[in-house]
């Protein structure tokens, strides 16, 4: 997919903003997690592959979805990538979430709904699991109510392998989901050392 210039520039100044110290996911189980979900607006890049069937236009309803704590430190992503998105004109913010949970094994991790400034346009989960690595698996619908009445819907569907502490990106020709997570006890780790300046 082409990016816009300004994006790529975005992106590479996340990767200058200081990243702490690695440490392996398997000791930790508590994450704190940031999503940016932004509508992509060039039309050349669009086909008819992407487009979710009558049968697929609707997300399963997740009847034991968790309903994540709030976060305990800043967003990181949203505030540098949202001005930028905004600011190129290509690209909407759809949906921004930054909270944490604790990452439970593939057999009972549950999912986190997406909440979207606009529910109408987008509707989805996102779910966390660790087996031997940290996954993450996106389910979104996107529903382009400018395309007419009732709206061309789009489907990310996606099933990944991460590593906490860098950002991922997951691409689509309608939509781009950004997701950093961060082993929460990092978080207090630092927290306790900018006290002690």
């Amino acid at each position: 997919m082409r990016i816009a210039p300004a994006l790529l520039f975005g992106f590479s100044l996340l990767g200058t903003l200081p990243v702490r110290a690695a440490a392996p996911a398997d000791k930790e189980s508590t994450y704190e997690v940031e999503i940016v979900v932004f509508e992509n607006r060039l039309p050349e890049l669009l086909g008819d592959e992407m487009l979710a069937r009558d049968a697929d236009s609707k997300i399963k309803k997740q009847d034991a979805a968790v309903t994540p704590e709030a976060a305990v430190s800043e967003p990181y992503l949203y505030p540098t990538i949202s001005n930028l998105l905004e600011q190129d004109g290509r690209y909407r913010v759809l949906a921004h979430q930054h909270w944490q949970q604790t990452i439970d094994a593939k057999s009972v991790a549950k999912a986190v709904a997406v909440t979207a400034t606009n529910p109408a346009e987008l509707e989805g989960t996102i779910r966390f699991f660790m087996s031997r690595h940290l996954h993450l698996d996106v389910n979104l619908l996107f529903r382009d109510i400018t395309a007419g009445s009732g709206g061309t819907v789009y489907r990310l569907s996606e099933q990944r392998k991460l590593k906490s502490q860098e950002i991922h990106y997951f691409d689509h020709p309608k939509l781009g989901v950004l997701v950093r997570v961060m082993p929460l006890d990092l978080d207090k780790e630092t927290e306790k050392e900018k006290a002690k300046l």
